[in-house]
């Protein structure tokens, strides 16, 4: 979905907004999404093909990066959105499969962060398609809030390369055997469940109530999570979290600790010592940047791995929690503003 907020610049009617490929994509964009298939998914550069490669814009019609799509020999599928400007060359956007696109046309595929592409035909196809949304926005408006800011995502991990991806069981708060009215605030409880789930099936916790053992399926784990370890229709506090895991992990006789913190090596390092971290985006308790686009306002999401290089920067792992729920690479320095993680730890 494509969101705007308002600003108090006036309209400027001579604004003639054109697509302008006035920059040729870098040598880097290759290397860099040769590094992120290394890295994060273990494919040098003759284990995969590019199926597919666009230009990608941004609202003012600059060439700001190219979208891939590549095919592993296997039949694995990612994507991956690589900046092509020189001293900002990293992964802006990645995953597995395809990308989110949001389709207003077919000409141009257009990128403003967070976590969805745009497909129109230009520039005026979406400001008008903003504007039928919010008749009370100036076209100045909308470009302002849509301009992307290009953080610079260069991460303070050293040299080298590194990448971890902790297998988990896909869980999505919209499963349907979620209660209707869990789903849309279920991000805490089901980051929880996928996090219990680990523990009992990889860390040896059997004594542990999860999906297949205690719970039929995972919606029913998921209601339970939200029932009874803090679940609200406002979401969960970083507390809440905290609590309502070492207290159902006490429940089933266990001891545990949790801790909060936001820093990437720490979260590689739980990572690194097999324990998934729950990580929460929350833009409006932060100190947010206005102009900044985030792939989640609010959200919580199970932290299952990493990717690091000089490259790519740092990215989180998580998984989506959404109706297609699936694993997603998250650029870390230009999100940390927003991002409180917690580790958890069953003791005994």
């Amino acid at each position: 979905m494509l969101t705007v907020s308002t600003a108090n610049a006036e309209e400027n009617k001579d604004t003639n907004v054109e697509e302008q490929n006035q920059s040729v994509v870098s040598s880097e964009s290759i290397i860099v999404l040769n590094d992120y298939m290394k890295i994060g998914y273990f494919l040098e550069a003759s284990d995969f093909n590019i199926t597919s490669e666009r230009e990608v814009f941004d609202i003012n019609g600059r060439n700001i990066a190219k979208y891939y799509v590549v095919e592993s020999l296997s039949g694995q599928e990612c994507f991956a959105i690589i900046s092509n400007t020189q001293e900002n060359s990293a992964v802006l956007l990645g995953g597995e499969g395809n990308g989110d696109v949001f389709e207003l046309g077919d000409e141009n595929y257009y990128y403003f962060g967070g976590y969805s592409i745009v497909s129109a035909d230009d520039t005026n196809q979406i400001i008008e398609y903003i504007k039928s949304e919010d008749e009370d926005l100036s076209t100045n408006e909308i470009i302002q809030d849509l301009d992307i800011q290009l953080m610079n995502p260069k991460a303070s991990t050293g040299d080298g390369y590194g990448s971890k991806l902790l297998s988990s069981p896909i869980f999505s708060q919209k499963d349907p055997d979620v209660k209707s009215g869990y789903q849309s605030s279920a991000c805490g409880p089901t980051t929880m469940a996928v996090i219990l789930q680990y523990w009992h099936d990889s860390k040896g916790k059997s004594k542990l109530q999860v999906w297949k053992s205690g719970y039929a399926t995972k919606g029913a784990f998921i209601n339970s999570m939200y029932a009874n370890r803090g679940g609200t229709f406002y979401g969960m506090s970083v507390n809440g979290v905290r609590s309502g895991l070492e207290n159902e992990a006490i429940a089933r006789g266990y001891s545990a600790s949790s801790s909060s913190f936001n820093n990437f090596y720490s979260y590689k390092t739980q990572i690194d010592d097999n324990r998934p971290v729950a990580v929460k985006f929350d833009k409006w308790f932060s100190k947010w940047e206005p102009n900044a686009k985030y792939d989640y306002d609010y959200h919580w999401t199970p932290g299952l791995g990493y990717i690091y290089s000089a490259s790519s920067g740092a990215l989180l792992r998580v998984q989506t929690l959404g109706s297609n729920s699936y694993v997603r690479d998250i650029n870390y320095d230009a999100h940390s503003g927003i991002i409180t993680m917690v580790s958890f730890s069953i003791n005994n």
